[in-house]
């Protein structure tokens, strides 16, 4: 008899979780815009300056996308509302190259990081052997912003 009641209330719980989070991912919306006044790389691939949407796919992939061009990376997200104060999308800068870093979210508080490609790696090596930082440039999203999950 315990051991039923321990198997429905462990079934009520991932019920729930499941439920919560299909809610919540199917209210928070998952676009946004930023306007990009610079080449950069993204992932494996190379973009011109422009405007771009960037639509979360799952919990693990970022779209950016303008016209013809788009390309998905791997992301991590983290939670940090006290630490965001505007909603924004972060360059490393090396040298002469551009490299999307991050997605800052403020009204949800999501920081989301992009996993660094090869390219950006090299970039960072040459960087250092000389002795210097990447520097950071952050752009604020267009208005009506949507990012979420």
């Amino acid at each position: 008899m315990t051991s039923n009641i321990r198997t429905i209330a462990l079934a009520t719980l991932v019920a729930i979780a499941s439920l919560s989070q299909t809610l919540h991912a199917q209210t928070a919306p998952n676009s946004a815009r930023v306007n990009v006044p610079f080449s950069f790389d993204y992932g494996t691939k190379h973009f011109a300056h422009g405007v771009y949407t960037l639509t979360r796919e799952g919990m693990n992939v970022l779209r950016i996308s303008s016209g013809t061009e788009n390309a998905m990376a791997v992301i991590q997200t983290g939670w940090m509302p006290t630490r965001i104060k505007s909603s924004e999308v972060v360059f490393r800068k090396y040298g002469d190259r551009y490299f999307l870093d991050e997605v800052l979210i403020a009204d949800l508080g999501a920081d989301i990081t992009v996993n660094e490609s090869k390219a950006e790696k090299s970039a960072a090596r040459e960087l250092a052997q000389r002795g210097s930082q990447p520097a950071t440039l952050a752009l604020a999203f267009l208005p009506e912003h949507t990012l979420g999950n």
